[in-house]
């Protein structure tokens, strides 16, 4: 896979390589990782905030959610968003509201994502808490005879019972009894890190996993696959666990030493050297590693923990891993004969559309006779082009997620996730991998982008 840049980056002057941890440098499984966190949070919602032991009878549906939705918290509303916060596509529950129905939501107004009514979807650690919200939405609707939580107090539940599950190790605990039922092991990533290394660029991982969980993963990830070294921890010259993303980019927060071979913490006064720390802040870091912000590169899945808060706090330069987005580019690569076709038609009918202009410009304006059947002819064209439209659409369509469709666009407008990726990612990519498909010398830079008035 390429490389998509949107701002020059050239990594000649990049002397430290960043990387958050999970869905970064460690591959997940996603859907069964998912499943199983779906499975924890209905088990905690029964055990911990009594609901009803019947949802234990749901069943995730994986595809039920990507990356880039937005939660209606108020409504009990799954919305996707245009890059201008216009709502294009909504669900309320498991179903689908069409344009009128979403209308008297919404009323064509940009939504604020702000809004504390709202949450967005912006990792694929929320998959299972998107599904669950829109299944236990169903279930509301569908029994009024049951007390039940308000829709945002559900999403609330849900979304502690996620971070209960991580905070009590449950969710690491079915990690470790079959790891490989969760996680990828990719030697191309290995292959990648080791050959930065030997362009004499510094490795850091900074990571909100704390330290066990890391080194699980880390000695199944990265270990077996080693030439140069013997071990990870020489690969990565800094390891920051429990950094507390985005805190750690924004607060001033103090360093603790980890002892490797105990796990057991210390604090730590002066200048970070190599070794294993958790918590800290940036700025300390950057500090000690005695560059400029724009000598770092850093590389995460999400776009608020790792992308967002960085570049606008401390200035580093960013990469976003997107996995999805290896389908996708493989999605579009099978569609292009479909798109060219709806392009097509598309020409067609703004020209029979320019016709009926003339036409109505002909006897409203200029007080000449028009014929029914002139206009009615036109009419017909433009029915017919419509239809063939609707089949062409639903085929496009079908390569894609069933009910959201792509993932970095919302109709013909680019999503809003593609939007934040566009403003905060210097460049972005499916796996840290594809960068080994480029020198680590290379100069990124983008392609110029056409205007509207320049096409």
């Amino acid at each position: 896979m390429s490389i998509h840049i949107n701002r020059t980056l050239n990594m000649k002057h990049i002397s430290v390589i960043g990387f958050d941890m999970d869905y970064t440098v460690v591959r997940y499984h996603s859907k069964n990782f998912e499943e199983m966190v779906y499975q924890e949070i209905v088990r905690k919602l029964v055990e911990e905030k009594k609901y009803p032991k019947v949802i234990e009878t749901l069943k995730f549906e994986y595809v039920r959610a990507i990356r880039g939705l937005v939660l209606d918290r108020k409504n009990g509303n799954i919305i996707k968003l245009s890059r201008y916060g216009r709502v294009k596509a909504a669900f309320h529950g498991t179903k689908e509201l069409d344009f009128k129905s979403s209308q008297k939501f919404y009323k064509g107004l940009s939504v604020d994502v702000r809004d504390e009514n709202y949450s967005v979807v912006d990792t694929n650690f929320s998959v299972a808490y998107t599904s669950l919200f829109s299944q236990l939405v169903d279930y509301k609707d569908a029994n009024p005879e049951i007390p039940f939580p308000a829709y945002e107090t559900i999403e609330t539940d849900i979304l502690d019972a996620l971070d209960m599950s991580h905070r009590d190790g449950s969710l690491k605990g079915e990690v470790r009894k079959d790891i490989s039922k969760f996680i990828i092991q990719d030697p191309e990533i290995v292959v990648t890190l080791e050959r930065l290394k030997k362009y004499s660029k510094k490795l850091l991982i900074i990571t909100n996993s704390d330290y066990s969980y890391s080194k699980l993963l880390l000695d199944y990830t990265i270990n077996p696959f080693l030439k140069d070294h013997q071990h990870w921890s020489e690969l990565f010259e800094i390891v920051i666990t429990g950094s507390s993303k985005p805190a750690f980019f924004i607060e001033k927060r103090a360093f603790l030493k980890v002892d490797p071979s105990t796990a057991l913490m210390s604090n730590h006064d002066g200048p970070i050297v190599p070794g294993i720390y958790q918590g800290g802040s940036a700025k300390q870091l950057q500090k000690s590693l005695g560059v400029h912000g724009d000598q770092i590169l850093y590389l995460g899945d999400h776009i608020y923990g790792d992308i967002l808060a960085l570049k606008k706090s401390i200035g580093w330069r960013t990469a976003l891993v997107i996995e999805e987005i290896e389908e996708e580019v493989a999605s579009i690569q099978k569609t292009k004969k479909v798109s060219e076709e709806i392009r097509v038609l598309m020409q067609k009918k703004t020209g029979l559309e320019n016709e009926l202009n003339e036409l109505y410009a002909k006897e409203h304006e200029f007080g000449e006779k028009v014929e029914k059947t002139e206009v009615q002819t036109v009419f017909e064209q433009v029915d017919q082009i419509d239809q063939k439209l609707v089949e062409l659409i639903k085929t496009y369509n079908s390569h894609f997620n069933p009910y959201w469709g792509e993932v970095m666009r919302a109709g013909y407008e680019k999503s809003y996730l593609a939007e934040q990726v566009d403003r905060y990612a210097c460049i972005y990519m499916s796996r840290i991998s594809d960068l080994n498909q480029y020198s680590p010398r290379t100069y990124f830079r983008p392609d110029r982008t056409p205007m509207a008035h320049e096409v």
